[in-house]
């Protein structure tokens, strides 16, 4: 398994559209990207602005070819704006319940 997690903050006043746009990519990528076991996205309680990704993939190449999708390419066009944040780790699942 392939685990990206990803720590984001959003410009305040560009929170709706990234909300929309996150969540229709992370809703279809679950659907329809070969690969893409979940795509888990949390928001925080102390400040909206602040959002977790945790994303698990069968390997790193269904990672890549999810980052070529028309839907995340569609997401990532208002993350390039919306984000002002972004952290981005890396992992190989290796334990699930």
């Amino acid at each position: 398994m392939h685990i990206v997690l990803v720590i984001l903050t959003v410009r305040p006043e560009l929170l709706e559209e990234f909300t929309r746009a996150l969540l229709l990519n992370a809703r279809t990528s679950v659907e329809q990207d070969p690969g893409c076991r979940r795509f888990d996205v949390s928001q925080s309680y102390d400040d909206p602005a602040v959002w977790i990704l945790h994303e698990v993939y069968d390997s790193r190449e269904a990672h890549a070819r999810h980052r070529e999708s028309a839907h995340f390419l569609a997401y990532d066009a208002v993350a390039e704006r919306a984000v002002v944040q972004k952290q981005v780790i890396t992992a190989a699942g290796r334990f699930f319940l």
